[in-house]
């Protein structure tokens, strides 16, 4: 195998790998609620009322090792943690960003607003998410 077929196996294992963990139950919804300054374990569960401690702390943990959020002790008494993306994390404003723009193009606002506020939105969302 040459080296450019070596790079390009990596490139889609990678891919495969990224589909993986972000495919997985509650992780796009974690992620979201991170990059809308959700940074506390009870935030995550309010924002999804169906998901259980268990299997958040299990994601919180998953998306921690890979590298995707960090965790931050900022109380000892009582200990209260805080999640945050990492770097790699926030490179993941894109893929929410497009998300988001493809549920605005299927909620149909009947009326001449609808277009103004769904630019509205959009310049909201690429404020939030630093995509200048």
């Amino acid at each position: 195998m040459n080296e450019e077929d070596v790079y390009f196996n990596e490139v889609y294992r990678t891919i495969d790998e990224t589909f993986d963990y972000l495919g997985k139950k509650w992780n796009i919804k974690i992620i979201k609620g991170l990059f809308c300054n959700r940074n506390h374990f009870k935030d995550f569960l309010e924002m999804n009322p169906n998901l259980s401690s268990k299997v958040l702390s299990d994601r919180l943990k998953e998306l921690e090792q890979k590298g995707i959020i960090e965790k931050k002790v900022v109380s000892s008494t009582p200990v209260q943690t805080e999640y945050f993306l990492t770097k790699k994390g926030l490179k993941l404003n894109k893929i929410i960003f497009e998300i988001f723009d493809f549920a605005l193009d299927e909620v149909k606002i009947k009326n001449e607003h609808g277009s103004k506020l769904k630019e509205k939105s959009k310049e909201n969302l690429r404020i939030h998410l630093n995509m200048e």
